[in-house]
């Protein structure tokens, strides 16, 4: 049984254009022979620009990242086999992160299926309960392009919302697998889905000690602004992730912005300032110390806002969860007007004071994790700055004060892996006009060497700040990590024992080491927005930053002990 490749052009060009009519601008392949069919159509239809990717893992965080940053769907292409298994993690992560990803994956068709045809598994529902929809479609061509067209606004409307995440579409596809010589004639497109629309949200308690608690989420300007406005309306403080979208930007001008919440929490001070209602956004924030302070407190009313079904509740003390998008959430609830009241002022005094003992603190500790977090913090202008997860995204938790400055960070703390930072960097990289800094540790950039190395193919800038604890320093923290009875560097440390100034002629890029604040500050300034790829190489000592860590806790504690009450 043959293909007619007229009739698998026509209906293939026909999704194609009816996604650019959704809004979807890039598609990202990983070449391969059953999905060729796939990649033909995709490349000739107007309006698409195609990115190819060697690894499939590394594709997908890619895309991942683009339509983070763009806003807008990105589609997946592959052949069939262990390439559609390897965009497992970064539609795990987009599932969890709320990110519109169309992963179009070719298959055998029905009649290879169980027959011991190369490249051929079971590829239905491959990704499990971590795609918001999945479609095993006809035989490409075995239908007319109308129904391909329908296809395509379909999954479009399953992906973009209301819980926006990746689309798993299958697609069977019959040789021949070259495509015609002429193009197939143009299809009516069809009517593209409207925004998601909420119902009108619950009003909030009536009190002034109220705090928001803003996690990991994918707020838009307007979004950000609707928070920090409902912040400065209510006078309840809002303790901002570094990856919130609230941490920076010209909202803390105005709003209670609290950045020491990793510090703050495990006070007494703390202690005593339990708010009557929290209202956690988004996904469970970066921060252990703060769980710890559900544990011990328990305020009588928790709120969980989030549009993704996620509603974290690590410390089991949520009472009421809310299925809405946070920014559009912020905008209709109704909140009590309190202003600033005295509650608010204990928290931005306390915050206020502890960002000085950090700062103080960080100037006059050795070089390390927290002088790197500083030095990134110094650059001027507009700044993208993704970060790893493990200790970087921890040590930016810990070390990153609220600013005004257009900081924009971003992270994968969706599932809070380490695969595809790289990869996820480059998306983040062509996919935005500002400058791209990426802050990781050693055994996240060799994680994902393979999307490093299409930096220049891609076209990304992109400036890499490696801190490099030859292995995994998170690890230090556990308690384990003093047994006198198990062999902690060599189980858990993993030292991995690379030069990583080998990386850099392996993937086109420059190359600096950076032994200190100076060299550090010397070689960022260098690099920094400027074209290609660029590798920053920090050696540090994993116990430092533990004790680095203990130690601006401690300080933090002792002076709020003289903060008043």
């Amino acid at each position: 049984m043959n293909a007619d490749p007229v009739a698998v052009q026509a209906a293939l060009r026909a999704f194609f254009a009816q996604l650019v009519a959704g809004g979807v601008a890039h598609v990202a392949v990983s070449p391969g022979s059953r999905s060729t069919p796939l990649t033909i159509a995709a490349d000739r239809t107007d309006g698409l620009d195609l990115s190819i990717h060697l690894d499939e893992r590394a594709g997908a965080f890619f895309a991942l990242a683009l339509a983070r940053t763009t806003r807008r769907p990105v589609a997946l292409v592959c052949t069939s086999g262990t390439a559609a298994a390897n965009y497992l993690p970064a539609v795990v992560e987009a599932f969890h992160s709320g990110v519109p990803l169309l992963v179009v994956t070719a298959d055998r068709p029905p009649e290879l299926q169980g027959r011991g045809a190369p490249q051929t598994i079971d590829q239905q529902n491959l990704y499990g309960t971590h795609v918001r929809r999945f479609v095993e479609a006809a035989v490409a061509g075995s239908e007319p392009p109308a129904a391909a067209a329908a296809l395509a606004v379909s999954l479009l409307g399953s992906a973009v919302g209301p819980a926006t995440g990746p689309v798993h579409l299958n697609w069977p596809l019959r040789e021949p697998l070259e495509p015609p010589d002429t193009d197939p004639a143009p299809v009516d497109l069809l009517a593209v889905p409207g925004p998601a629309t909420w119902p009108r949200p619950p009003p909030l308690p009536d009190t002034p000690r109220g705090l928001l608690v803003a996690g990991p989420m994918g707020l838009d300007e307007a979004g950000i602004t609707a928070v920090a406005d409902l912040a400065v309306r209510t006078g309840w403080p809002v303790v901002a992730d570094p990856a919130s979208g609230l941490r920076c930007g010209p909202h803390v001008e105005t709003a209670p912005v609290v950045a020491c919440g990793e510090h703050l929490f495990p006070t007494p001070w703390a202690d005593r300032h339990v708010p009557d209602v929290v209202v956690q956004l988004g996904a469970m924030p970066t921060s252990r110390a703060y769980r710890l302070w559900m544990e011990r407190n328990r305020p009588t009313t928790v709120i969980t806002v989030d549009h993704l079904g996620r509603h974290p509740d690590a410390a089991l003390a949520v009472t009421d969860r809310i299925d809405h998008e946070p920014g559009a959430w912020a905008v209709t609830v109704e909140a009590p007007v309190h202003d600033s009241t005295d509650w608010t002022s204990a928290w931005t005094g306390a915050e206020e004071a502890a960002t000085g003992a950090v700062a103080d603190f960080a100037a006059a500790a050795p070089f390390d994790e927290p002088s790197v977090v500083a030095a990134i913090d110094a650059l001027t202008g507009p700044l993208n700055l993704v970060v790893a997860n493990s200790m970087p995204i921890r040590d930016l938790d810990a070390f990153l004060p609220a600013s005004t400055r257009p900081l924009r960070v971003l992270a994968n703390r969706g599932a809070n892996g380490i695969d595809g930072q790289a990869s996820t960097a480059l998306g983040v990289a062509v996919g935005s006009p500002d400058p791209t800094v990426l802050l990781t540790g050693d055994l996240a950039l060799l994680h994902d060497l393979s999307g490093l190395t299409a930096a220049s193919r891609l076209g990304a800038d992109l400036t890499v700040v490696v801190v490099d604890n030859d292995g995994g320093g998170i690890f230090s923290f556990l308690p384990i990590a003093d047994s006198p009875t198990v062999d902690h560097h060599r189980l858990f440390h993993t030292p991995h024992g690379l030069d990583l100034a080998h990386v850099a002629p392996l993937c086109g890029a420059s190359y600096t080491v950076a032994t200190d604040r100076s060299t550090l500050d010397t070689a960022l300034a260098s690099t920094f927005g400027q074209p290609g790829l660029h590798i920053v190489h920090v050696p540090v000592d994993a116990a430092t930053n533990v004790g680095l860590h203990r130690e601006a806790a401690a300080v933090v504690e002792a002076l709020l002990q003289e903060v008043g009450p």
